[in-house]
């Protein structure tokens, strides 16, 4: 193989610089703490080991993503948002901690060419020549071979580990590094957005791993671990997603996904790293659409009924929220199915039928939570009326909302609706009018909004209870997307029937 280039050559004086300046011997260096330290649970390792790498605290989900990875036998495929940690977890800080425990003798890396792989397997022989706490504690490392195949070897009595590079297209079979087969293989880098969009290709890569990496690895022990990104139909994150769905005779699946997203019911899954602060300048400065897929994990899929693209953006200052026609609607999911609430409130131009999303909030929260949202969209968007479920016995909430009433001395203009159509029918028929340009978002949304986007492109994946109070929204609105004829009077659709202060 050539050179490492120019550019790489800058990557790995700084990774160097980074690893020598923070990975400084320990202070105790006794038997006893070298063997306390040494037997430390992986993440607790990698914060002692590799602090050049993981300053912030873990989150949950980390824990959660090792141990998906790490099922002997069981192909695993990870997906987590940009800057999650899960290269350096897996490809790097992983391996290295097998390989200096004895665990594996012989790993395998893979990317699009030999070259990203033997650059992504380089990060761990820079840890093994200049880390003075591995050094320390795991006595004289010694590496030797090219930047493609090299042999990790520890001290007198200590074992060896080889590393080796393939690209796809290359073939493993037959590999061995003394008596032991391949045991592990780690892919990243294997597909980009150019790949993913050639069917053929994605073809290639999906046969390069089933019928040439998979087989030439130890059989029943094998640790198959390949990060990947949501693409779109056909991506490899896809066809591991069908895999997955698949049972051996024993009933045990095919392979594992893990998908991590950046947010869960519209909050940081990782707060120490990402605030929703820097989650929310992130989304309105990359658009909707890389964020979807970088951070929220949606695929690019143009078979789905709502596309990104559809939906329109306007700043809050360039409307005037008393000049809309303003309704609100609450799915207030009372059933057992752990279904989140959601209320969508959404003002309606008299003139030209345009929908502004104004807010939303879609959460698990407590029966009395979604009574105190209730009455802020009241008092912050004065709705001509606010549509609430009965159906299926959601009417038992109005004693509790009269109550409230009586007590804060507010009345709402509740209308309790009894849906006759399924809900896909009412969330389907926003299709064409999305498709439109006719609903139109905030340019910065709220985690709320954020969560409402992203269920209506998952459609119809997923929770699907804020495009269904949108839908409501939508019926207690003037159905003309047209201006209406000059001295026309203005109507809503339906009379208002049923008060909760009545």
């Amino acid at each position: 193989m050539a050179k490492w280039t120019r550019e790489y050559e800058q990557l790995r004086l700084k990774a160097v610089d980074n690893i020598e300046r923070e990975a400084t011997p320990f202070a105790r260096r006794d038997g006893e703490a070298v063997r306390e330290r040494k037997a430390l649970p992986l993440l607790e390792w990698c914060r002692t080991y590799l602090p050049h790498y993981f300053e912030a605290e873990f989150a949950d989900f980390h824990g959660e993503m090792i141990q998906a990875a790490g099922e002997p036998g069981m192909p695993a495929f990870v997906c987590a948002f940009r800057g999650a940690g899960k290269s350096v977890l897996l490809t790097l800080a992983r391996p290295l901690h097998r390989a200096l425990s004895g665990e594996v003798p012989y790993f395998i890396y893979g990317s699009q060419v030999m070259k990203l792989a033997a650059q992504n397997m380089d990060y761990v022989r820079l840890e093994l020549r200049h880390n003075a706490r591995i050094r320390g504690d795991y006595g004289p490392v010694e590496v030797a071979g090219s930047q493609s195949e090299w042999v990790m070897r520890l001290g007198p009595g200590g074992g060896s580990a080889k590393f080796e590079a393939f690209g796809i297209g290359m073939s493993p079979r037959g590999r061995r590094h003394g008596e032991h087969r391949p045991l592990e293989f780690v892919g990243d880098d294997l597909e980009d957005a150019e790949l993913a969009r050639n069917p053929q290709r994605e073809q290639n890569l999906w046969d390069w791993l089933m019928d040439e990496m998979l087989p030439a690895l130890e059989p029943e022990r094998f640790v198959f671990t390949v990060l990947g990104t949501m693409f779109g139909p056909g991506c490899m994150m896809e066809r591991a997603r069908e895999l997955a769905s698949r049972r051996d005779r024993g009933g045990r699946p095919l392979g594992r996904v893990f998908l991590q997203k950046v947010t869960e019911q519209g909050r940081s899954v990782w707060p120490e790293r990402f605030s929703d602060e820097t989650l929310s300048r992130i989304r309105a400065t990359i658009g909707l659409r890389n964020w979807l897929r970088n951070y929220a994990l949606e695929s690019d899929d143009p078979t789905r009924p709502f596309q990104a693209e559809w939906m329109g953006s306007y700043r809050r200052d360039e409307i005037e929220i008393r000049r809309l026609d303003v309704v609100a609607f609450l799915d207030p999911a009372l059933s057992r199915t752990g279904c989140p609430r959601a209320l969508v409130a959404v003002g309606c131009e008299r003139g030209t039928g345009l929908r502004y999303v104004l807010e939303a909030w879609i959460k698990q929260g407590t029966p009395l939570e979604m009574m105190d949202r209730l009455f802020e969209f009241n008092r912050r968007f004065h709705p001509r009326v606010m549509g609430v479920e009965s159906n299926g016995g959601y009417a038992l909430i109005r004693p509790l909302l009269r109550e409230l009433e009586a007590k804060r001395g507010e009345r709402l203009p509740v209308r309790y609706v009894n849906h006759s159509r399924p809900k896909a029918l009412r969330i389907e028929a926003l299709c064409s009018q999305f498709e439109q340009g006719r609903w139109l978002f905030p340019e910065n949304p709220s985690a709320g909004l954020q969560t409402l986007q992203e269920q209506f492109l998952a459609y119809p994946d997923g929770w699907v209870d804020g495009p269904d109070a949108t839908a409501g929204c939508d019926e207690l609105l003037p159905g003309a997307f047209s201006p209406f004829a000059e001295g026309e009077t203005y109507r809503s659709i339906r009379k208002r029937t049923d008060f909760s202060s009545l």
